[in-house]
This record gives structure tokens, sequence and C-alpha cells, in this order.
């Protein structure tokens, strides 16, 4: 018994919204907040903040680790970009 499913993409796909691997590990250990965090900037406080603290590298697609105290998430360039700030240094 088989399925077959009829995919439909939208959107326009755009190659630039993907990390390249050095883009990806020259965020290695900067921190990241939400957006809807960011009336805490300039200096968030610490269970806000989440740690770049990975890299991985699936099928041409770079995506980075970030650690938060509550939790963990795997982000693309457009969810990183879209989601969070990267807290100034």
């Amino acid at each position: 018994m088989s399925r077959e499913f009829d995919i439909e993409m939208f959107g326009d796909w755009n190659p630039e919204q993907q990390f390249q691997l050095e883009e990806a590990f020259e965020l290695m250990h900067r921190e990241v907040i939400r957006i809807g965090d960011r009336a805490c900037l300039p200096t968030p406080p610490i269970e806000k903040i989440g740690l770049i603290l990975g890299v991985l590298a699936l099928n041409d697609e770079v995506e980075i680790i970030v650690r938060f105290p509550d939790a963990m998430e795997q982000l693309c360039k457009a969810e990183l970009f879209g989601d969070f700030i990267i807290v100034p240094e």
C-alpha cells in the first residue's frame, strides 16, 4: 500500500538565507535573545539569554544550536535572524 502526496511549495527560495559554514562558526559563543524579550536589552537577565554553542552541517544545510537555560533550539539562518536578536558584545 503506497500513498502519494502532492507537496506545493510557496514563496521564493533564497539561498542567501542559508548559513555558510564559516559564517555559522563566527557566531559561536555569541549570546542571543528572542525578539519578544528585546525590551531587556542592553543587559538582558541570564534566564532570557541563549548561547550559540554548536553548528550542524546536514545535506548542504548549515544550522546552529542555541542553548537557553530551559531549552535548546536548532535554527537555520532565516529562523535566527527572524525570531532572535544577537546581543551586542
